[in-house]
């Protein structure tokens, strides 16, 4: 019985000894990153792996059944606002950098209470110069989605929707937005969403389709409005080192192997 114990007790040893391990594969190297500061009309621009990154895009709204129209004018309504309390003071204080600090507002108003809504989302021109939809690209592998939002304590909720590499949409509450003036919300990223792949490149990030905020059905409707700045993540951007990790630059695909380019 004894030597039983010992065999199987070296056994687990041995084992325990045998089995790899995986460090690489669980270190992490968290980053907080800007993604939008919704400073700019016409672009985007951040910071990622210490370089200045820009990209065209503007951002639209569109209402749902009953959203108002008066004469010409159609509701929800879309501007790019500055000056006095159009940033949180808990971020910025009071701006001492004189920084051209600019927040995303909507103006909504519709004709009946009920289930309404609007979706607001990015948008840039495509090589035919028609508008089309621009999801914005979430670096790394995001655990937390940031930004800042003004409520009117009218009872309506956000939703921040996104899709993985496979094209699956998913839809994250961000909470109530009934509250007063600048606040800032979190949304945790459920790690069941893939964002890694076993295949080169392993990695393969989330792209922010667009953000919807909801009316409870018994809430006036009347018009209320609503503020968004900086949009940021907390994401991981390690990345396991490998012999040859140059092949997967975009600029080096895109030298060979763009549909422009001719065989050789």
């Amino acid at each position: 019985m004894k030597r039983g114990r010992l065999v199987l007790g070296l056994t687990l040893s041995l084992c325990c000894f045998a089995t790899p391990t995986f460090a690489d594969d669980v270190a992490e190297r968290l980053e907080s990153i800007v993604v939008d500061s919704f400073d700019d009309p016409e672009q985007r621009v951040w910071v990622e792996n210490s370089t200045e990154m820009k990209e065209a895009r503007q951002w639209v709204v569109t209402g749902s059944k009953f959203a108002t129209k008066e004469g010409d004018v159609q509701f929800p309504r879309l501007a790019h606002v500055e000056g006095d309390g159009t940033f949180p003071e808990a971020l910025f204080g009071n701006n001492p950098n004189k920084l051209p600090l600019k927040a995303l507002g909507v103006f909504a108003k519709y004709d009946r209470k009920g289930y309404n809504y609007y979706e607001m989302y990015a948008v840039k021109k495509d090589d035919k110069g028609n508008i089309v939809p621009a999801p914005i690209p979430l670096p790394g592998i995001t655990k937390v989605i940031d930004l800042w939002v003004w409520g009117s304590n009218f009872k309506t909720s956000l939703e921040i929707h996104i899709r993985d590499y496979r094209g699956i949409p998913y839809v994250l509450s961000a909470g109530s937005l009934n509250y007063q003036g600048w606040k800032n919300i979190k949304v945790n990223v459920p790690t069941s969403i893939p964002q890694t792949q076993p295949y080169l490149p392993h990695y393969k990030g989330l792209l922010l389709t667009k953000f919807v905020v909801r009316t409870e059905p018994l809430e006036r409707v009347d018009g209320f409005f609503t503020y968004f700045d900086h949009l940021k993540v907390l994401t991981d951007m390690h990345q396991n080192p490998f012999d040859g990790k140059n092949l997967l630059n975009a600029d080096f695909v895109n030298k060979y192997f763009s549909s422009t380019q001719e065989g050789k």
